[in-house]
């Protein structure tokens, strides 16, 4: 039996399940060291400072030319949303195979990724508004109130990509390797309006590769899945080779720079919206997993490994959440001591003392995931009421414009104590519509459940 017969509605539930492919695990070892790849190159990257009792700091991108190059290995979005992709595909075949609908897997892939946030957003706007009511300057929080949310730009996209994953997934099922091509030609024409309007109409549409550019890593993800890109090794080494080449040529004979994350004074930046390049480098990325993938499973069958990849995967909105907050407190706790030295950027001095904020920022972490992650761990409660499907549907846009706000403005707003009214509307409302989807899946069970005794 294939995959589209695992899916069809028309089969049996039963059978159904031991058709489709069990959990790759190789799958969770990559999306953890993903993890640890955007930890320590965000705290690599951003050099915290404080002078004249304020705290500042710097992108190093742009003051330390080296390290541009270096993020084609810490870039991994692409590599996340091709995990994303395997995830979902999984996901969405057990729940088709147990005859739930698109409404009841999206409020479950939802809820798992809002409740986290909730928590993040919630702390942060109440510490945010104590500092302000205690007379702490607007300039000394609200730029905190803006850093500890950054990685957030990365739940304005997940939700919109895992919405339309079933559809993608049947698209995938009919048109199969024609389906990411033709959203990477897509993205490709919207790099060109980019490029020909800069900060004109070319800016707005830039804002459509988000879905384009992270839709055909979630592609690469569904092939992962349903094994074709499993089938041949040669596969891995064509993906690889294929995406070095063409990442090269864009950066380096095309329009595009080396530095595929975006930093002040760069003209275009490859990550904020993403262009070709990430294509380019979610291909190459793919190439590469595949070709370590069976290295990684001889590691897995070491337990260390394993509880590693599964701790890490347990806790990944958390780490993806938080890692900043992280940083944030490190920052506020040591920098007014005088303990951190001053080092010219890119000396070897330098690079010893960002190796050495890396280890303490990861010691805080380790505390607060091990305490904000009990949110995500919880179960996702009960499934929704086929009557909600348009409860989780426009829930989606609602969290998406709430995290997109979030992310360019902060936790700051013109609301009491300065905090964010409008994004703090919407995220609310789409939450409520999650929980009320999930109120009414649980009354209806239950009403079931009561026929049926009495029955």
């Amino acid at each position: 039996m294939t995959a589209s017969a695992t899916l069809d509605r028309s089969a049996p539930a039963a059978p159904a399940a031991p058709d489709r492919p069990p959990r790759d695990l190789t799958v969770d070892l990559l999306r953890a060291v993903a993890m640890v790849a955007v930890a320590v190159g965000h705290w690599l990257v951003v050099v915290p400072s404080y002078e004249g009792g304020r705290f500042d700091g710097v992108n190093a991108l742009a003051t330390v030319p080296l390290m541009r190059p270096l993020t084609w290995l810490f870039q991994v979005m692409p590599l996340f949303f091709v995990v994303g992709g395997v995830a979902n595909a999984a996901s969405w075949a057990g729940a088709r195979s147990r005859g739930e609908g698109a409404a009841t897997w999206l409020r479950a892939r939802l809820v798992r990724l809002v409740r986290p946030a909730a928590l993040l957003f919630g702390s942060w706007a109440a510490l945010a508004a104590l500092l302000r009511a205690g007379g702490v300057p607007a300039e000394v929080v609200e730029p905190i109130a803006w850093l500890v949310v950054v990685p957030v730009w990365f739940l304005a996209v997940y939700v919109l990509v895992v919405a339309v994953a079933p559809a993608l997934w049947r698209a995938h099922e009919r048109w199969g390797g024609r389906v990411p091509v033709a959203l990477a030609v897509a993205a490709a024409v919207v790099d060109g309006v980019r490029l020909a309007d800069p900060g004109g109409a070319g800016e707005a549409v830039a804002a459509v590769n988000f879905l384009l550019v992270f839709g055909v890593a979630q592609q690469l993800g569904f092939a992962w899945y349903d094994g074709r890109l499993l089938r041949h090794r040669a596969t891995g080494w064509a993906l690889l080779g294929g995406g070095v080449a063409g990442l090269w040529v864009l950066t380096h004979a095309g329009p595009f720079p080396v530095s595929l994350v975006g930093y002040p004074g760069v003209e275009v930046a490859n990550n904020a919206p993403p262009t070709t390049t990430l294509v380019a480098l979610g291909l190459a990325q793919t190439g590469l997993a595949l070709l370590v993938r069976p290295w990684l499973q001889r590691a897995l069958g070491r337990r260390p490994v394993q509880a590693f990849a599964l701790a890490m995967n347990a806790n990944a909105m958390t780490i993806l959440l938080w890692h900043f907050t992280a940083l944030v407190v490190a920052a506020v706790a040591l920098l007014p001591l005088g303990v951190v030295p001053d080092h010219p950027a890119g000396s070897g001095a330098w690079w010893l003392t960002r190796l050495a904020a890396v280890v303490v920022m990861a010691g805080v972490l380790v505390p607060v995931v091990a305490v904000a992650g009990r949110v995500e761990r919880r179960p996702s409660g009960p499934t929704a009421d086929p009557r909600w499907w348009w409860g989780p549907a426009v829930a989606v846009p609602l969290l998406a414009v709430a995290c997109a706000l979030i992310t360019v403005h902060g936790l700051s707003g013109a609301g009491p104590l300065g905090l964010p009214v409008v994004p703090a509307a919407l995220f609310t409302a789409g939450s409520a519509l999650l929980w009320g989807a999930g109120r009414a899946g649980a009354g209806q069970h239950s009403t079931l459940a009561s026929a049926n005794g009495r029955a």
